[in-house]
């Protein structure tokens, strides 16, 4: 096996055990950029999922906004750990919607705008129970007939569908202009969420963004554990995020070539020092638990 040309799991170091011990030293067999996206593949998209005790989890903090509910998850990380914080206070943490809109129940008010008179388009006005939960309105025309037009929340404070219109989720004002005009006797009204702002109690971790109830009636700092998405290796001189995961790394992409290419032979020769490896990858993590004293929540 050709040995690394110096110490320390650089890129250039991996490439050169991967090409060992798959038996790729030509570039005729696998181009460089090939290699590179196998070892990037691994430790990026299927190291973080199958050895997560060992990915690095940071602090994953950040800001609220008066009035937004829903935050994206942040680059950078893969997936958080639950528990969080608003301005140091513990928040109950959900990964079930069911669970989390039966505490936090999505409850609509329903303000009756104007009668059509078969020749008004645009309405205006202020509606009942500001602030509004951003996206949660819309404003419909039913006449007699049974047609209805229905103007619904962008979530960008403007409103779209049969017709167009603007909303401000702060104060309630609105414009409503439909596309046909509301027949005489037609009915027009609207539904929406309206909340009364506080520091976050609950939040719910669902399709990879943030959602905070109560909605934020000013900047809370939100405190919590996230687990660190990789960064591709690129250069020649770069490095995992510890030392001791670069033979992971190169096993690790190893065994998945072999599993490409059927070559079942050197998979199960490779599979025992893959994890002796993974073992030695683990040891940092073992070490951390096996001194930390559990501690109860209440």
């Amino acid at each position: 096996m050709t040995s690394p040309s110096s110490a320390g799991w650089t890129l250039a170091n991996m490439e050169t055990t991967f090409r060992a011990v798959t038996g790729t030293p030509s570039t005729d067999q696998l181009s460089d950029d090939q290699v590179k996206a196998l070892l990037n593949n691994y430790y990026v998209y299927s190291m973080p999922f199958e050895l997560k005790e060992q990915i690095t989890d940071q602090f994953l903090t950040f800001l609220t906004t008066p009035g937004i509910d829903v935050y994206a998850f942040p680059g950078g990380f893969f997936t958080d750990a639950p528990g969080a914080y608003a301005d140091g206070f513990p928040l109950v943490f959900y990964q079930d919607p069911d669970i989390f809109f039966q505490d936090w129940p999505q409850q609509y008010a329903v303000d009756n705008i104007a009668t059509g008179d078969g020749i008004t388009t645009a309405f205006s006005g202020g509606l009942q129970n500001p602030p509004l939960i951003i996206g949660s309105l819309f404003i419909a025309a039913d006449d007699p007939t049974g047609f209805q037009q229905v103007l619904t929340d962008n979530g960008d404070g403007t409103l779209g569908g049969n017709g167009t219109g603007t909303i401000n989720y702060l104060t309630g004002a609105y414009t409503a202009n439909f596309s046909v005009a509301p027949a005489s006797t037609a009915v027009i009204y609207s539904k929406y969420q309206g909340y009364v702002g506080n520091r976050p109690q609950g939040v719910l971790f669902f399709n990879n963004e943030f959602t905070f109830r109560s909605v934020p009636d000013q900047a809370y700092q939100i405190l919590m554990q996230g687990y660190i998405k990789p960064n591709l290796l690129v250069n020649a001189n770069d490095t995992p995020l510890q030392p001791e995961w670069g033979p992971v790394i190169v096993y690790g992409a190893a065994l998945e070539r072999f599993n490409y290419t059927g070559d079942n032979e050197s998979y199960d020769r490779y599979y025992p020092v893959f994890k002796r490896f993974e073992n030695v990858a683990l040891g940092r993590t073992i070490q951390q638990l096996t001194e930390q004293q559990s501690v109860p929540r209440f």
